[in-house]
């Protein structure tokens, strides 16, 4: 049975599309916080065009290569955020970009993977059987691939020749996956529709270990989805990862044996350091939990409907960013909001992340910020 497509968005948003009277909540007004984590903006760069694309930058040595919209893959300096250089691509870009190694891999709404050495010379293409709809991952000499028909594709560094493909029949319906794997070490873990969580040796894609994160479970395959759609958060031996309408849970990352679960929606995700492991709900709520246990530590509720993303740590603080494009700064431990910056109004669906201590945003207007705290 072929597998439905959602848009993984705000359900309620998504829902009311199909009605004539919105039964989307309306957002929480915009919280005034004082500033006082010092939160500011390093510098602001432009990559070009609307897209709907959740699109996040990626590492390549003392450069940030930014896929921008429709066609244009640039890369800037990680420092002051100058144009280094920008190569125009023949195909639409989908997925995002993946760096490693020394290689630079982006996908295409067709399947085709492109790459690109870090200074921007064409390498290898490689076409594979469907829309590439997250982040590819360079590890070992390999570069995985995710698809939107639930393939993960591990193809040669070198020449782009497909080594090995992992696949797991999908529910009837599911959520659109833009979630990057996550590395760690050579192993490579995917949260899969379903609810379920898969540790993938890189070299060859054995399946190391595979357990749920949230069991689907209603009467009807609306209430019963139950997908994984965040990238896997991996601190020590522990990965967690979020599960729609369904839990957070996180197992040993070495066997997949689970630690604990509590019950929440997310189809933003989770982020978290040693102590404190942060989770945006699918009401907008960003929820903290003991890393090591599990017991709750605090819930902030002023952001609620704003359509607020997955999270990320930055120094001691956890980063969440909404659909008005500001950045929102929470004080790890107790939850409290303590920093605020406005980007450029338009919304920033992918996760932050952190490269050299900056927290990097990249908005759907094709607008990139690096941001840092004093």
């Amino acid at each position: 049975m072929k597998s439905k497509l959602l848009v993984a968005a705000p359900l309620a948003l998504l829902l009311a599309a199909c009605g004539s009277i919105s039964n989307a909540p309306t957002p929480s007004p915009l919280p005034v916080v004082e500033n006082k984590a010092g939160l500011s903006q390093v510098w602001h760069a432009s990559v070009g065009g609307d897209t709907s694309f959740r699109f996040q930058p990626a590492q390549a040595g003392d450069r940030l290569i930014v896929a921008g919209a429709p066609d244009r893959l640039t890369a800037l300096s990680l420092a002051n955020g100058a144009s280094q250089w920008q190569v125009k691509l023949d195909k639409p870009l989908a997925g995002g970009v993946g760096a490693g190694e020394g290689l630079i891999a982006v996908g295409t709404l067709k399947g085709e993977v492109v790459t690109y050495s870090y200074d921007g010379k064409a390498m290898w293409h490689a076409q594979l059987s469907s829309e590439i709809v997250s982040p590819p991952a360079i590890t070992d000499g390999i570069v995985l691939v995710r698809t939107v028909d639930g393939k993960i594709s591990g193809l040669s560094a070198v020449d782009g020749a497909l080594k090995w493909q992992f696949q797991r029949q999908m529910p009837a319906l599911i959520l659109r996956n833009y979630a990057p794997m996550t590395l760690r070490g050579g192993i490579a873990l995917a949260g899969l529709a379903g609810g379920r969580m898969v540790a993938l040796g890189a070299q060859d894609g054995r399946v190391l270990w595979d357990s749920p994160v949230a069991m689907p479970k209603g009467a009807t395959e609306l209430e019963r989805i139950a997908d994984v759609v965040s990238a896997p958060e991996v601190n020590g031996n522990m990965v967690c990862a979020a599960a729609y309408q369904g839990r957070v849970s996180c197992f040993n990352v070495l066997n997949g044996s689970p630690v604990w679960s509590r019950e929440v929606s997310s189809y933003a995700g989770v982020a978290g350091n040693g102590r404190v492991l942060a989770v945006t709900d699918s009401d907008g709520n960003v929820l903290g939990y003991d890393r090591n246990s599990g017991r709750s530590l605090w819930k902030q509720d002023k952001l609620v409907a704003r359509s607020v993303g997955s999270p990320e740590m930055l120094g001691d603080y956890v980063a969440v960013a909404d659909y008005e494009g500001y950045v929102h700064l929470l004080k790890s431990d107790d939850g409290s909001l303590v920093g605020q910056l406005a980007t450029d109004g338009s919304r920033i669906a992918a996760e932050p992340v952190v490269f050299d201590n900056k927290l990097i945003v990249q908005s759907q207007s094709g607008d990139v910020f690096a941001l840092t705290v004093k």
